[in-house]
């Protein structure tokens, strides 16, 4: 008994409820689903749909149809966008084209100090090569003749007092 008496009390509050706009749509939708699964769930057959009395008992007016003009462009807001992406494309092609050419002349002046190094050190190389010829023994003996001077004969010592100013094969420090 007392499930009949839970369900008659059910009854009773489900009797005093309004439904809401929502609630209602949503059993409509609900019964066209359920419509649409009936007929489309059955065996293919060709017939004509059948009119739902649901579907003519709809006491619902219509919406009312508003006329709406076209909005006016907001030209600043495009132009800002225009000029954004003129910015972004020339910052996208500008930027790597003169990136490109700075990096081109930079290779350039490096390939400049780099030949010039190479001049620079043949010519130390032939200046060694020059020294080290006008320093031999044979040359050196060569123009001191031309010049009057010849080798010494015999070495001669100056005595100062005591100390001897030098001895031949000694090496001496100026001022000690």
């Amino acid at each position: 008994m007392a499930a009949s008496t839970m369900s008659q009390w059910m009854d009773e509050w489900g009797r005093g409820l309004a439904t809401s706009d929502a609630a209602r749509r949503s059993a409509e939708r609900l019964n066209a689903r359920s419509q649409g699964a009936r007929y489309y769930g059955r065996q293919a057959t060709a017939r004509l749909p059948e009119p739902f009395p649901e579907a003519e008992k709809s006491t619902t007016p219509a919406p009312q149809l508003k006329v709406v003009t076209l909005r006016k462009p907001r030209w600043a807001a495009v132009a800002i966008c225009l000029v954004f992406v003129v910015l972004l494309l020339g910052a996208a092609v500008i930027g790597p084209v003169l990136l490109n050419s700075a990096s081109a002349g930079m290779e350039y002046k490096v390939a400049q100090l780099e030949q010039q190094r190479q001049q620079l050190t043949a010519a130390a190389s032939s200046l060694k090569a020059e020294i080290s010829s006008l320093s031999a023994t044979g040359r050196l003996f060569t123009e001191a003749g031309k010049l009057g001077l010849s080798p010494a004969s015999s070495v001669h010592y100056l005595r100062l007092g005591s100390v001897v100013a030098a001895a031949e094969g000694d090496t001496t420090v100026a001022g000690r």
